[in-house]
């Protein structure tokens, strides 16, 4: 469905009916779809997932370029919850989302509770992807992953977007040469949006914001999630917000890097599904 959202719309991903989960895609570039079949096991559980594709992602209106912003994004969170006038819902952030998610924690804090997943406490906490390519095993993936990065800032086609992401898969999962990399690729369903994303990676930290000072201040329950092999947003910069985050709870999935819900999905839908149980 699109929902209005101010000047624009959003396109939402829905599965499922009951208590409302407003999930926040990874990317930018990337779209909703992204979540399934991952969330389809919550859905099934009771609860209404609603899967948006953040402004000029996917299927979304572009708006005005000027507007391509985390916190305007997180203002679009707010605008979309009001526009389908959803009660108790709980917003979870994947990767990029959850940046976006962090910003809605500050700036509206409206959500019943939060999920970060594959999330770091601050830009900073991004600048070890340097390395992370520079010593990628095994090295024969290794000149694809770092090229894949290096065009996310000239990316021009929706074709060579999806390319990029491919390419990067590897990177993003704990066995780079494991069969879950064939199966994300044969299940990409994304609308590509090579503009959004060029706009995002510029400035390396894809739009992220310093909000540390002021998570301190939220005081709804957080649920943190992240794969202890991520090489994109390390669980070590995540586990900081355990520390900052007043009501914060954490779950590091031995077995997972940035792709943690269909690396272990089981385990993963039991720590989701026990938080919203009781929040």
């Amino acid at each position: 469905m699109r929902v209005p959202v101010g000047e624009i719309e959003l396109y939402v991903h829905e599965r499922g009916v009951g208590r409302p989960l407003v999930a926040l895609h990874g990317g930018p570039g990337l779209d909703g779809s992204v979540f399934f079949p991952g969330l389809d096991a919550i859905a099934e559980r009771g609860y209404r997932v609603l899967a948006p594709d953040q402004r000029a992602n996917g299927r979304s209106d572009a708006g005005d370029p000027a507007q391509w912003t985390v916190p305007q994004m997180a203002d679009d969170v707010e605008a979309l919850i009001g526009a389908l006038g959803l009660e108790d819902a709980v917003v979870l952030g994947w990767s990029f989302g959850s940046f976006v998610a962090q910003a809605h924690m500050v700036q509206h804090g409206s959500a019943a509770a939060y999920v970060l997943m594959g999330t770091v406490s601050h830009p900073g906490g991004l600048e070890n992807i340097a390395h992370e390519l520079a010593t990628f095993e095994p090295q024969a993936l290794r000149q694809q992953v770092a090229a894949s990065w290096e065009l996310e800032t000239s990316v021009e086609t929706s074709d060579q977007a999806r390319r990029l992401w491919h390419d990067q898969i590897p990177f993003q999962v704990a066995d780079p040469t494991g069969p879950i990399v064939a199966q994300l690729i044969a299940e990409d369903e994304v609308v590509f949006r090579p503009e959004i994303l060029r706009a995002f990676a510029a400035g390396g930290e894809y739009g992220m914001l310093d909000l540390r000072d002021d998570l301190r201040s939220v005081t709804k329950p957080v649920l943190l999630l992240s794969g202890a092999h991520d090489r994109t947003t390390a669980a070590a910069s995540a586990h900081e917000l355990t520390e900052i985050l007043p009501h914060c709870e954490e779950v590091v999935f031995a077995d997972s890097a940035h792709m943690l819900m269909r690396e272990q999905p089981d385990d993963f839908t039991a720590a989701v599904a026990d938080f919203l149980a009781r929040h």
